[in-house]
């Protein structure tokens, strides 16, 4: 999942920027709290893993091991 996330990520660099500034934002939240800031961005992290898998599969990107790790959408 990591090198997928990373390989979206750079092939999307508006994501990238999102990402970045919601990192961002909870770091400044949750400055005393690592669990409350892990929490905080992970639906933000599953939304992108989820749009790196389709994404993956458009482009016929073959995806490793991990790929049984993504999470079903609500």
């Amino acid at each position: 999942m990591p090198l997928l996330f990373r390989d979206y990520l750079r092939a999307h660099p508006v994501t990238a920027a999102e990402f970045a500034q919601i990192k961002r934002q909870c770091a400044r939240q949750f400055r005393d709290d690592r669990q409350r800031y892990v929490s905080a961005k992970e639906p933000f992290v599953w939304d992108i893993v989820r749009r790196a898998d389709a994404w993956a599969q458009s482009v016929g990107r073959r995806s490793g091991p991990e790929r049984h790790l993504i999470r079903p959408t609500a």
